[in-house]
């Protein structure tokens, strides 16, 4: 697993009084928010007893050991010690860099310090968007299983014909296409003069049909970027769809998706229909790809085969190559 990267460790709503345990690329991390709300993670282990640091809770800038209530900053030095006064200077808790934007909670957990900026999403910060929804999932799978999901779209026609999908006869009528750079891998398909799905009526009342795009664009390690569009005579509606994935394990991930819309943005009881109606999409997805695992492991002598809808996965695959080499 790939750590001199910024990942997504939580959402900033799920941060709140209490501590938070995670494991991300098989470190044991609490995350925690001080009394002046500035976001902190460390090492999720008290280096007294080793206890789980977790289980405490937050007293000022600090947060307190459960077990002996020794008292760690967010840089991880020891503040203080309720049965002594003098503080070993040896006794620290490891640090990790955090930043709070987007509504996200990103994290370093590479060895050296932070060698690159984070991924830019300036519609997160865009007054005329609403970027009030960030939705996680915990998936008992590889995280390449997901991204392999969101690079290959045409699964959008049959696993979610109940919610986004379109008609499967629009697969080849309307072609994929792909461009791979050094760094990425975009894809854009267009469909014109199609019904709107189920989960898309909600944005407006649609004139008839409409013309619906996706551009996608996978970044290294494992973020996905997915604009969607429907436009009718009335004009276009933009949603943002921006996936991250975070490994937890070999086996397990956590699945963050920022959603943004550049329509009706102070209506509330929208973001609450987009968060029920992408809620269940991301449930379907989850679903598929921990059965996909399981067969996977129920057959380990066979290989995927790639086919012609299949060459963003194989670039992405193929970037993924050099970056683990590289490491």
């Amino acid at each position: 697993m790939l750590k001199n990267y910024w990942y997504v460790a939580a959402t900033s709503r799920e941060l709140a009084a209490q501590p938070l345990a995670r494991t991300i690329l098989g470190e044991a991390i609490v995350l925690f928010r001080t009394e002046t709300g500035r976001v902190a993670a460390l090492a999720d282990v008290c280096p007294h007893r080793r206890s789980p640091l977790s289980m405490g809770h937050v007293i000022g800038e600090t947060i307190a050991c459960p077990y002996h209530g020794i008292q760690f900053s967010g840089a991880g030095t020891c503040e203080h010690i309720p049965a002594q006064s003098r503080i070993p200077s040896t006794l620290k808790a490891r640090a990790f860099p955090v930043i709070e934007r987007y509504g996200l909670i990103w994290i370093w957990p590479g060895a050296s310090e932070p060698e690159a900026d984070l991924p830019a999403l300036p519609w997160r910060e865009d007054k005329t968007w609403n970027a009030d929804l960030a939705q996680y999932l915990h998936v008992r799978a590889p995280g390449e299983l997901v991204t392999n999901n969101l690079l290959d779209l045409s699964h959008v026609a049959f696993l979610h014909a109940r919610t986004i999908a379109f008609a499967q006869n629009r697969l080849a009528e309307d072609p994929l296409v792909v461009e791979a750079f050094a760094d990425r891998v975009r894809c854009t398909r267009i469909f014109k003069d199609v019904e709107p799905p189920p989960a898309h009526r909600i944005w407006r009342d649609f004139k008839g049909l409409v013309d619906r795009s996706s551009i996608s664009e996978w970044q290294p390690p494992g973020n996905v970027l997915i604009l969607v569009r429907n436009e009718d005579a009335d004009g276009a509606l933009d949603l943002r769809f921006d996936h991250f994935i975070t490994p937890e394990s070999a086996t397990s991930h956590h699945y963050f998706v920022a959603i943004s819309r550049n329509f009706l943005i102070d209506d509330a009881e929208l973001t609450q229909k987009l968060d029920a109606e992408n809620t269940k999409v991301h449930d379907e997805d989850r679903d598929m790809v921990e059965a996909q695992h399981k067969t996977i492991l129920a057959f380990p002598d066979m290989r995927d085969m790639n086919l012609r809808q299949d060459q963003a996965i194989a670039r992405a695959q193929a970037i993924m190559a050099e970056r683990h080499k590289a490491d």
